[in-house]
Parts: C-alpha cells; sequence; structure tokens
C-alpha cells in the first residue's frame, strides 16, 4: 500500500490542487492529512470539501483545532488570532463539525 503524507495545506487550494495532481499521477492507494488543512489561506471551505472527498485518513492541526472552536486562541499570535477568527466566519456547520471530529495529536 501506498501512502501519501500531506500537512500544513493551510487553506491554500492552488497549493493543495497541485499536490493532489501529484498525488493521483503517482497512483497513490491513501492520502493521510497530518493537520492544519485551514489556516492563513483564501479558501477553507473549498479546502476542507476536497481534502472530505479525497483524503483518507485526517488528524486535527494546531489550527483546525482553533478555527472549530477546540483550542484557546490565546496560544496564537495577534496576526494569526484575527486569520482563525476569520477562517472560523467562512465555516459551514458541516466543516466546523467534519474538522471537529478529527484527533487532535
Amino acid at each position: 500500500m501506498r501512502y501519501a503524507l500531506v500537512s500544513d495545506l493551510h487553506a491554500n487550494i492552488q497549493a493543495w490542487n497541485a499536490v493532489f495532481q501529484d498525488i493521483l499521477n503517482i497512483g497513490v492507494d491513501q492520502i493521510v492529512s497530518l493537520g492544519d488543512i485551514v489556516g492563513y489561506g483564501p479558501d477553507p471551505m473549498r479546502v476542507i470539501e476536497s481534502c472530505y472527498a479525497n483524503v483518507h485518513h485526517f488528524v486535527m492541526g494546531n489550527h483546525d483545532a482553533a478555527a472549530c472552536g477546540k483550542m484557546p486562541l490565546k496560544r496564537f499570535s495577534t496576526d494569526s488570532r484575527q486569520i482563525i477568527n476569520w477562517t472560523s466566519r467562512q465555516l459551514d456547520d458541516a466543516a466546523i463539525d467534519f474538522l471537529s471530529e478529527q484527533p487532535f495529536v
């Protein structure tokens, strides 16, 4: 079995699409996300939707945890807090539930 490990997508749909295309070209059996699929980038919903459809296993990153309310914002810089608050407002209930259900290691 061939695995692809991805992490720190940070809501960057262009980067995710490029990596995902490479994964498809290589012929990987399963994709594992090591966290932080949201945060910083402008497309949290699009990245979540694509990852939900294509990634097999997830671990919650600190930005994922903060965006869904599972980690206090005081652990982040002022700039990061603003981004996390913006990200949280972009997420619908299903996206928040999806992030919340992932294991945090």
